[in-house]
């Protein structure tokens, strides 16, 4: 037997607002749309605009579709399926001077949010640096993330008691490594490992800011979707592998991103690992304390000319 990959279908109000980073395609996609057939307001950031304007078309006509699907033999004919609220912002994840351009417009906008789903990834067969000076993999998946989420904590602060930041991790995070002299790939660079240090990063960034965001409403959340089939997976041979032994179709893969950016029954809940929409035990390596406060060390260095000057009113540093 499959896993049980099913989440609560809620009934999200209009007023909640969830940020999709990469939601224009593959799981990303699937979760936004979702979400958004719930009701909920969703915004969705990517590098290529145009591709996002064939993405929001794309859902609603999959939603009309879907719609007309389920009420084909009933005798109210009449009803009309949800509109969904979809908007669009560019973000390029792999400038930090574009990441923060989309952070000041989405400020600029005043809008409240409820649910940041970390989603958008990137994997790089060869090692590219960044405009920046970092490599490719380090700053998209993990360095401008991590950027979003310390500028966006105080207006998830602000929504009201339930607000998520919810990270699209994978169960690679395991084979990757913590080495403080090659987090940028100074010293060796391998597709694969570099690509799974990424997502360690992000497990071990949520358990250092579990422990120090001043404000616990804000729940922090890391999940693996598993071996899905997308564009980015098809890229490599060994990604390729896995599919062909485990493959996950992309909404499948969105559902514990899902769970975990909608169960009321996760509300309160910080610190959590999710695969298979079910919570999970992290490495005893990725919750090493003392490598979590050296990697947060590290990106907030990194960070250091982008970062919220109020940053200390909701994180204890």
């Amino acid at each position: 037997m499959g896993a049980d990959l099913s989440f609560p279908q809620v009934e999200i109000s209009p007023d909640r607002t969830y940020l999709v980073t990469g939601g224009n395609t593959g799981i990303g996609y699937c979760a936004a749309k979702e979400i958004a057939q719930m009701g909920g307001h969703v915004i969705i950031a990517c590098r290529n605009i145009g591709k996002a304007e064939t993405a929001v078309k794309q859902m609603k006509e999959e939603n009309e579709k879907e719609f007309r699907e389920k009420r084909k033999d009933l005798l109210d004919t009449n009803q009309e399926p949800r509109k969904l609220n979809l908007d669009i912002m560019e973000l390029d994840l792999a400038s930090f001077d574009k990441t923060m351009k989309f952070i000041e417009e989405f400020k600029a906008r005043n809008c409240s949010l409820h649910g940041l789903l970390c989603n958008a990834g990137i994997f790089m067969q060869e090692k590219v640096m960044t405009d920046d000076g970092y490599e490719t993999m380090l700053q998209s998946n993990y360095l401008s993330h991590l950027l979003i989420i310390l500028h966006f904590l105080p207006i998830l602060q602000k929504s009201e008691e339930d607000a998520r930041i919810v990270q699209t991790s994978s169960g690679a995070y395991e084979m990757g490594k913590f080495d403080e002299r090659n987090i940028n790939a100074d010293k060796s660079f391998s597709a694969f490992g570099l690509y799974s240090n990424s997502k360690l990063y992000q497990i071990m960034s949520m358990y250092w800011l579990t422990r120090h965001v001043k404000d616990k409403f804000v729940t922090i959340s890391s999940c693996h979707p598993g071996f899905v089939k997308t564009q980015m997976t098809e890229s490599y041979w060994l990604m390729r592998m896995f599919i062909k032994v485990a493959s996950r179709n992309p909404k499948d893969g969105a559902s514990t991103i899902i769970k975990a950016a909608i169960d009321p029954s996760l509300k309160a809940q910080t610190g959590l690992y999710l695969a298979d929409c079910k919570i999970k035990a992290t490495s005893s390596y990725a919750m090493n304390v003392e490598n979590q406060d050296k990697l947060m060390a590290y990106s907030f260095q990194v960070l250091e000319n982008y970062l919220p000057q109020d940053i200390k009113e909701y994180i204890d540093m």
